[in-house]
């Protein structure tokens, strides 16, 4: 300090302060530890607490980590099984159509055949018949002729007149004879092509019931696929029954949020975290099954199929049209 009053030199007189009163100096600074002990206090019960209650779920991460490999493979097991699965029936479809082709052929050339048996037997009735019945007339065109020759000669020529008379007599014989035996080749002929009517009429019963059985087997075993994308955020109905309503989209784990509506059940199904490549399996009121498959999740929409029973027991009409 310096001197005012004249003295540059400086002062070494010290200034006495006013005495500040113990109270107010030791009160604020015991505040202070107070408030610190009372932080660190805060702070450890909190350390505490956090690890008490993440120690369970970080005991659990190396587990989930070790199951996250597997399941993995079994995502991409069971893409390869409906990929199977899917080959498999069109595979099905394809041999049952090859099926339907073969009996409609082999009915075709059954019936040409049965068609070409028959005209051959009709055209060696008739030719046999023309055969039979032209030998008889010439034989009766040469027996009344002789006849007429022998009655123009003279009283000496009787005994050879009897003699015709006798061999006319024979040949009438034996021409009712060949008559007769032209009558039973007749009716064998009726009868062997009655016989074959009635082995075409069952063959084509047999052939009948194997295409009712072929096609009731193809009913059961038909399938109807419907192909739909909807935007997130927005529902769509995909049949007459089925709506689908998608709320959310997790692209990196391809798992979608939504719900579907069932008429005339009035049944909701959630879909929550639902993963592509997994069906969702549900049933009819009819009892059979349906299926809903996500097949790609994108940011702002999700795709996939619905497959329904293709039986026409249900009226569905596929409604690929987006709306609200």
């Amino acid at each position: 300090m310096y001197d005012l009053r004249g003295n540059n030199a400086p002062s070494t007189e010290r200034p006495e302060l006013p005495e500040r009163p113990k109270r107010l100096k030791d009160e604020p600074e015991e505040q202070y530890h107070k408030s610190h002990w009372i932080a660190i206090a805060v702070l450890a019960v909190a350390i505490g607490g956090l690890c008490w209650y993440g120690y369970p779920t970080l005991k659990q991460a190396p587990a989930m980590l070790a199951q996250f490999p597997t399941f993995q493979k079994s995502l991409e097991g069971m893409n390869a099984r409906l990929a199977e699965t899917e080959a498999q029936l069109k595979a099905w479809g394809s041999g049952q159509k090859d099926l339907q082709d073969h009996v409609a052929r082999v009915e075709k050339t059954m019936a040409l055949r049965f068609q070409g048996v028959r005209k051959q037997m009709q055209d060696a009735s008739d030719k046999i018949y023309q055969r039979v019945h032209g030998e008889v007339v010439t034989q009766a065109q040469a027996t009344q002729t002789e006849l007429a020759r022998l009655q123009s000669t003279s009283e000496t020529d009787r005994a050879n007149v009897e003699k015709l008379q006798t061999e006319v007599a024979t040949l009438r014989e034996e021409t009712a004879r060949q008559a007769e035996q032209l009558r039973n080749v007749k009716n064998d002929m009726e009868r062997e092509v009655s016989t074959r009517d009635q082995q075409l009429a069952t063959l084509h019963e047999q052939v009948g019931r194997d295409s009712r059985d072929l096609d009731g087997l193809n009913k059961k075993l038909a399938v109807k696929r419907v192909e739909f994308e909807v935007t997130r955020n927005h529902s769509q109905q995909l049949t007459d029954e089925v709506s689908l309503g998608v709320t959310g989209t997790d692209v990196s784990h391809r798992r979608i949020t939504g719900w579907m509506w069932v008429m005339p059940d009035r049944r909701t199904i959630w879909l929550r975290g639902q993963g592509a490549q997994q069906p969702v399996t549900f049933y009819g009121r009819d009892g059979k099954r349906r299926e809903l498959v996500i097949t790609n999740v994108a940011r702002n929409s999700v795709s996939g199929y619905l497959v329904l029973p293709a039986d026409g027991s249900s009226a569905m009409t596929a409604s690929l049209s987006k709306g609200d």
